[in-house]
């Protein structure tokens, strides 16, 4: 019996191209670092926004977003989804996308609900931070005790930042953690938007020790009380700055 000889199937150039190119293989691809192009396309695009590098009113599109980044359509356009749903981006048919900004009554918000959570997880934090990380919040203070000037107000924002994370993991519990992460995120606005009082960093930077105080003699309650103290005070300051 004669045998009818397989053939393998080409793969057309067109085909192959048009596989590489899908949204879903543009949209999973990982680099070595593990992170998502998408997830990378979020990161910048709401680093651009916090920082003011895309001012609120400012009308783009996803094209535009996507020479900025350096990244694909797709991973692009989802990202976009993402801010739009948190209310950083308006998507406006025929028009495009519009940056929002937060108005000094959202960031009365922001830390309404910080004040509603942040001191029970710094009360967890007294009772379960590490040595480690308590080694941490006490170099990254003694850093912003040199960075009071209102010129290094940016570098000191980073450390703030990170005193107000270290902290939150420090309560043990991840999902505390996760939940506070965006509030902080949103906070850094007013650094930006310097609407805080001249005398703001030394006031912060000691409400920051206090903290540290409490966390460094495992006491729940103080731990709390301190963190009140520094988001009321936070609150109060940011009004009277912007004349609310």
């Amino acid at each position: 019996m004669t045998r009818t000889p397989v053939v393998a199937k080409k793969t057309t150039k067109r085909a192959a191209t048009q596989r590489s190119a899908s949204p879903r293989a543009t949209a999973e691809v990982t680099p070595k670092s593990g992170i998502s192009l998408t997830q990378q396309a979020y990161d910048a695009i709401k680093e651009k926004i916090l920082s003011l590098e895309l001012r609120p009113g400012l009308f783009l599109n996803e094209a535009a977003l996507c020479e900025s980044t350096g990244l694909g359509r797709m991973p692009v356009h989802q990202a976009i989804h993402r801010l739009q749903a948190e209310g950083m981006i308006e998507v406006i048919p025929r028009k495009g996308l519009v940056i929002r900004m937060d108005s000094i009554h959202d960031i009365e918000l922001v830390l309404e609900a910080r004040m509603a959570m942040e001191p029970n997880i710094v009360a967890l934090a007294a009772e379960r931070i590490g040595d480690e990380q308590l080694a941490e919040l006490r170099k990254l203070l003694k850093e912003s005790k040199g960075l009071l000037n209102q010129s290094q107000r940016d570098s000191f924002s980073l450390i703030d930042r990170a005193f107000h994370r270290v902290v939150a993991e420090g309560s043990g519990n991840k999902f505390l953690a996760d939940t506070l992460r965006p509030l902080h995120e949103r906070s850094d606005l007013m650094w930006h938007l310097r609407i805080m009082p001249a005398d703001g960093l030394e006031v912060t930077q000691q409400e920051h020790e206090a903290v540290l105080q409490a966390l460094v003699a495992r006491d729940p309650k103080a731990a709390r009380k301190a963190m009140q103290i520094h988001l009321e005070s936070l609150h109060s300051r940011i009004l009277k700055a912007s004349g609310s």
